[in-house]
C-alpha cells in the first residue's frame, strides 16, 4: 500500500523540479505535471494539486485538493499532516480563499461575484444552518450544471474549498426573480460575512 509517507519522500528527492517550473520548456513542465499527479493517485485518485508562490518568504506552496469532494476531505487531511517540514515549501491542505476583486470564466461564461444576486434561506428549525439561492439572469434548467460548476468556484475562491462545501448545508441555483426588488437579498461576494452572521445566531 502506498503511504503518505511514500509521496513525500518521492517529493522530497524531486522538489527542485517543482520550484523552477515557470522556467522550464512548456513541455517538460507538463511532463513534470503529469509525474506528480501520478505519484499523488497512488495515495488516492480523487486528490489533486496546485502549486504557488510565496513572495514574501520566496517559498513554493503545495496545495493539495480533493476538487471540492467531501468524501475525499479525510484523505486530503491525511496527507497534509504526513508532511514533513520543507524549508522551501508550505504545505497547504484545500485551495484557499483569494483576494476579492476577481472574475472567474468557466465553460466559456464569466462569472463575476459581485454582480451575481444571493437570496437567503431561513430555517426556523435550524436557526444557524446557512442555505442560499444563487440566481443569475440567464439561468436555464438545461444548463443547470454551468451555473453550480460556476458557483462552486466563485464559492471556492471566496472562502476555501473546504468552507464552500462544509459552511453550506443547502445550495440551489436558479433564475433572478422577477420580483427580486421585493427580495432580501446580497451580492455573492458578501457570503462570507453572511455565513458568519448565520453560524452565530442562537
Amino acid at each position: 500500500m502506498y503511504k503518505p509517507e511514500d509521496f513525500w519522500k518521492w517529493f522530497g528527492q524531486n522538489q527542485s523540479t517543482y520550484l523552477t517550473l515557470g522556467e522550464i520548456a512548456d513541455s517538460q513542465r507538463d511532463a513534470a505535471i503529469d509525474t506528480m499527479q501520478q505519484e499523488l493517485e497512488k495515495f488516492c485518485a480523487q486528490l489533486y494539486f496546485e502549486i504557488e508562490g510565496d513572495s514574501e518568504d520566496h517559498r513554493g506552496e503545495l496545495i493539495i485538493s480533493a476538487a471540492g469532494d467531501p468524501d475525499y476531505f479525510p484523505q486530503v487531511k491525511t496527507l497534509v499532516d504526513a508532511a514533513p517540514e520543507f524549508e522551501d515549501w508550505k504545505i497547504i491542505a484545500f485551495k484557499q480563499a483569494q483576494p476579492i476583486g476577481f472574475k472567474i470564466t468557466y465553460e466559456g461564461r464569466e462569472f463575476d461575484p459581485d454582480d451575481t444576486i444571493v437570496i437567503p434561506l431561513l430555517n426556523d428549525e435550524f436557526p444557524d444552518s446557512v442555505g442560499v439561492q444563487i440566481c443569475f439572469e440567464d439561468f436555464e434548467e438545461s444548463n443547470e450544471e454551468l451555473f453550480m460548476g460556476g458557483t462552486f468556484l466563485m464559492l471556492e475562491a471566496l472562502i476555501g474549498e473546504e468552507a464552500a462545501v462544509t459552511d453550506i448545508e443547502y445550495l440551489e441555483v436558479c433564475k433572478v426573480p422577477l420580483d427580486i426588488e421585493d427580495i432580501e437579498f446580497l451580492m455573492l461576494s458578501e457570503i462570507q460575512e453572511h455565513i458568519a452572521f448565520v453560524q452565530n445566531q442562537e
